[in-house]
């Protein structure tokens, strides 16, 4: 995975927040074929954007009983660790900007990395603040709605899934 900066995880993400995750939550896709974990993360600070008190990350891979799925480079969120995350809306959720990159654990002051690099709060967010355009700062995230990629997807699906099937209506063409 090439190594992101933290000026480009800025740009890319849609909100950048320090919170605790509250609930972790694996399971199954409609079609039973990936697994998602959801992570409900309780937000203390909105960095870039705003929102509502709490959001919902989506992440690849998970368990669900007895089966795991482990998908490389995805990050992997705990009950009660405190995060800063870089965030991109995904319909009705959120994934994370730059997979592993875009997630750090927050302690005492300072922030840590995958590689286990800690670097000051404040320092950190200095260089997330100065990354941050300034129309963006605090910018209202659009809510979920049916015009969300998310839905259009979703119908989208379901649309082929009724021509394949025989379920759309047919047209005479002469």
């Amino acid at each position: 995975m090439l190594k992101r900066s933290v000026e480009d995880l800025t740009k890319e993400a849609d909100i950048i927040v320090i919170g605790d995750i509250k609930e972790v939550e694996s399971r199954w896709n409609f079609w039973r074929t990936e697994v998602h974990t959801y992570s409900t993360v309780s937000v203390e600070n909105y960095i870039k954007g705003t929102g509502s008190e709490t959001l919902t990350i989506i992440t690849e891979g998970g368990t669900v009983g007895d089966s795991g799925v482990w998908v490389e480079d995805t990050p992997v969120f705990t009950k009660n660790e405190t995060v800063l995350v870089f965030l991109k809306k995904a319909g009705r959720e959120f994934s994370v900007a730059g997979l592993v990159q875009g997630k750090y654990i927050v302690e005492n002051e300072k922030v840590r990395d995958i590689s286990d690099e800690k670097v000051s709060l404040k320092d950190f967010l200095r260089r997330v603040e100065d990354a941050i355009p300034p129309q963006d700062a605090a910018t209202p995230v659009a809510q979920a709605s049916p015009e969300s990629p998310g839905f259009e997807m979703f119908f989208g699906i379901l649309g082929v899934l009724a021509v394949r099937h025989g379920l759309s209506a047919r047209r005479n063409v002469k």
